[in-house]
């Protein structure tokens, strides 16, 4: 008898171990790698925008799984000391939606622009997404 309760718990023991080895197996291969798609909506690459007074920046993060810190950046064509917009956040949200309006008439006539955005697809940063236009003003 004693034989017969020693057996049963190595059997008990080993199917435990199967099911959880299966269970982490399964976690592996299921290809959860976190993928940041980045959809800058306003402004369009190469537009002119002909209101200077009102320029919409529209940008979506989307994650599959999480974000991690964005970042948006706008600065006058060739002058990338001149921050209009310097924006950080760090959020773990899967969805980000980055809107703002800026009144760029005190550049003049004709000016250009460049707008940088990064996303961290890691929580260390180490891989990021990115994505830029350029746009003037009339």
């Amino acid at each position: 008898m004693k034989n017969l309760k020693f057996h049963y718990i190595l059997v008990f023991a080993a199917l435990s171990l199967f099911i959880v080895s299966c269970d982490k197996d399964d976690d592996d291969s299921s290809g959860t790698e976190n993928k940041i798609t980045i959809t800058i909506d306003e402004p369009i690459d190469g537009e002119t925008i002909s209101d200077c007074a009102d320029v919409h920046i529209h940008i979506d993060f989307d994650a599959t799984i999480e974000n991690h810190s964005v970042e948006v950046v706008l600065h006058p064509e060739g002058d990338t000391s001149d921050k209009i917009i310097d924006f950080d956040l760090h959020d773990h949200d899967k969805e980000i939606k980055f809107d703002q309006e800026v009144d760029l008439c005190s550049y003049g006539a004709g000016a250009c622009f460049h707008l940088e955005v990064e996303a961290c697809v890691d929580h260390d940063c180490e891989e990021k997404a990115t994505a830029e236009v350029e746009f003037c003003i009339q």
